[in-house]
């Protein structure tokens, strides 16, 4: 399902907890500059942060409270609770801080991934962006279309 970008402007309040949903095919320009769908661009404020998922599969997206609580969620998950005392969670951490980055998006409904982030995950010209709870993902299209090939989605049904 491609989708096209139009210039509708962003909210300027963040959203915090939205629900994204669909599947958008867009291109990277030369610059790293990516649109964002019309429908994510209505309900997202213009400061978002950006981050390769834990295993560099894709990049995901936040509101900034949203990116802080997914770290918060990580850390208890895994550990129960996050320990300021702890080296090891210090230096977990410090890690996930230090990969995200902080982007805006512009007047024409874009934003930029830094060459950094877009090579971490494999990201050439063609994307596809996927809703998901709390966020967005951006894939690259041939990733993306792999890890979905192999999604058995039969696994639902007993």
């Amino acid at each position: 399902m491609a989708a096209t970008a139009d210039t509708e402007g962003t909210s300027e309040l963040p959203q915090h907890g939205v629900d994204l949903n669909g599947e958008f095919h867009f291109k990277v320009d030369g610059k790293g500059r990516m649109a964002l769908p019309a429908k994510f661009r209505k309900v997202l404020s213009k400061d978002l942060v950006v981050t390769p998922e834990l295993t560099n599969e894709c990049v995901y997206v936040f509101e900034t409270p949203d990116f802080n609580e997914w770290v918060e969620k990580l850390f208890i998950d895994r550990f129960g609770e996050y320990k300021e005392s702890d080296r090891e969670h210090v230096k977990l951490r410090r890690v996930l801080k230090s990969r995200a980055r902080d982007v805006e998006v512009d007047a024409s409904g874009r934003i930029m991934l830094s060459p950094e982030v877009r090579a971490a995950v494999g990201i050439d010209k063609e994307v596809v962006v996927v809703g998901n709870t709390g966020r967005f993902e951006i894939w690259d299209a041939d990733r993306f279309k792999a890890m979905s090939d192999e999604v058995d989605l039969g696994l639902f049904y007993s």
